[in-house]
């Protein structure tokens, strides 16, 4: 199962240094699998917050910070309500119902940028951001809500990438704590090993990416990156309902 998780970052990091977003709708299902529902969604935070923080440095100058600290709101209470949901649902149980949200979620997202153009209103961002805050702690892929904001709200890309990765930071480091206070099991239990060939996987990845991106294109990235989602979401869901 390890080689699944090392294996799931290595390919998540590569695909958020070409497109800017998308680690944890690769990684989450895959954690979800090899460590559990709770385990697996701490774990992608973990890993996100790292990823996040390096792109961080290299768009910071772009960040709309205006409407992140708008987002943070919202967000706070998305996340206290789904750690306090997560807390109350058994192992099996959870871990299909994290595969259905993000099954739900990915194709939202797929759909939502067919609707017709929504502001950046206080309603749309807090309504935004719960639903982010409750997707992350329950399934960890809260980055496809701010994705279907940024396509219902045709918010420009280079300044929605720049300002999503200090959202993801906090939003990330939010849903860690509430799991753990919630339940202390949530936290990992991997080795010291196991956790260096996790920040390897993750180091790698991110190098890789840069070669990667000399002919792998941003659009193609998300077209890859929805793909192995859509995948790990199904196998995650049908593990969840077959399992033990």
């Amino acid at each position: 199962m390890l080689l699944l998780v090392l294996a799931s970052v290595l390919a998540g990091a590569t695909l958020q240094r070409v497109s800017g977003i998308g680690f944890a709708m690769v990684v989450a299902p895959f954690t979800v699998i090899a460590l559990g529902p709770a385990q697996g969604v701490v774990l992608v935070q973990v890993c996100g917050v790292a990823s996040a923080a390096l792109v961080l440095s290299r768009v910071v100058r772009d960040t709309d910070w205006a409407t992140f600290a708008r987002l943070l709101p919202g967000s706070a209470l998305g996340v206290v309500a789904g750690a306090l949901l997560a807390g109350r649902v058994p192992d099996g149980p959870a871990q299909v119902l994290s595969a259905v949200v993000m099954l739900v979620t990915l194709a939202a997202s797929v759909l939502v940028g067919r609707l017709r153009e929504l502001p950046r209103s206080p309603v749309v961002l807090t309504a935004a951001g719960g639903t982010a805050g409750l997707m992350t702690v329950l399934a960890g892929v809260g980055g496809v809500a701010l994705t279907a904001l940024q396509q219902a709200t045709r918010w420009e890309h280079r300044v929605f990438l720049a300002t999503l990765q200090p959202y993801l930071i906090a939003l990330s480091t939010g849903t860690v704590v509430a799991r753990v206070v919630v339940s202390p099991a949530a936290w990992p239990s991997l080795s010291p090993a196991a956790w260096a060939g996790v920040a390897a996987a993750l180091a790698v990845g991110i190098l890789a990416g840069g070669r990667v991106a000399r002919w792998l294109s941003g659009p193609a990235a998300a077209r890859v990156t929805l793909a192995l989602s859509l995948a790990g979401a199904v196998v995650a869901l049908v593990d969840g309902l077959v399992g033990p």
